[in-house]
């Protein structure tokens, strides 16, 4: 027993010498002791946070490389960032997000920014939230623009949240597909709607099926969401 406990012990204060010894590796400025480094967070809101503080210290003569370069590192791939320098407007990070999307993405930020390039330099910077069609595309979208201090370049960082075909108009829209619609928004099954509309299951199931061959949808996620940018849930 003598010796187990020996032994116990030994083993115990090598995996102690271990963990003191991790413990006193050598910490990076800034870091609570002991506690791993975090990857910043990625989001829209991060990135225009961190470019507005490099927009605030910057001067008549900083570059535009100055001010978004530190957000870099927190762009999405949903988000876009242009700049109008010299009489160009150059995407610098283009939309990734989904496959086949990224031109009209891109060019939705290009002409955002040409757009309100000279009401940067009038009034400074300017956010922005904003639904706009777009080559028979609809897109949601929040941006950031930032103009050079003194008059010049400006940048522009764009989330695009939506990306979705306009879908095509229906004249066979009537009241209770119209609640269908909103019940569907509100997050209700079928069986559930029925109960709430009296109707079958089946007949319920039915009419979403020719809503969503309607607008072209493949889902019921993507009809909710087709409805909302064509307005389908509104009574005309």
């Amino acid at each position: 027993m003598a010796r187990k406990f020996a032994s116990n012990k030994m083993v115990a204060t090598l995996v102690t010498k271990t963990v003191v010894f991790v413990g006193h590796r050598r910490e990076l400025p800034g870091r609570r002791p002991g506690f791993p480094l975090m990857k910043p967070k990625k989001s829209f809101a991060h990135a225009s946070r961190v470019m507005w503080d490099a927009w605030i210290s910057s001067d008549v003569d900083t570059s535009s490389e100055r001010v978004y370069r530190p957000a870099l590192r927190l762009f999405t791939a949903s988000m876009v960032l242009a700049v109008h320098e010299r009489g160009k407007c150059l995407i610098l990070k283009g939309y990734e997000a989904l496959i086949g999307h990224a031109s009209t993405a891109n060019e939705i930020a290009r002409v955002q920014l040409a757009r309100r390039y000279d009401e940067t330099q009038r009034q400074g910077p300017v956010t922005t939230k904003e639904m706009i069609q777009k080559e028979g595309k609809f897109a949601a979208l929040e941006s950031l623009l930032l103009p050079q201090k003194g008059g010049g370049w400006c940048i522009a960082v764009m989330d695009i949240h939506l990306l979705l075909p306009i879908p095509r108009t229906r004249a066979d829209i009537d009241d209770v597909d119209r609640a269908i619609l909103q019940l569907l928004y509100e997050g209700f099954s079928g069986k559930e709607i029925g109960q709430h509309l009296g109707f079958s299951h089946r007949t319920i199931e039915h009419r979403i099926e020719r809503l969503k061959q309607g607008v072209g949808a493949r889902s019921i996620a993507q009809l909710v969401a087709l409805s909302i940018a064509g307005g389908l849930g509104s009574a005309a």
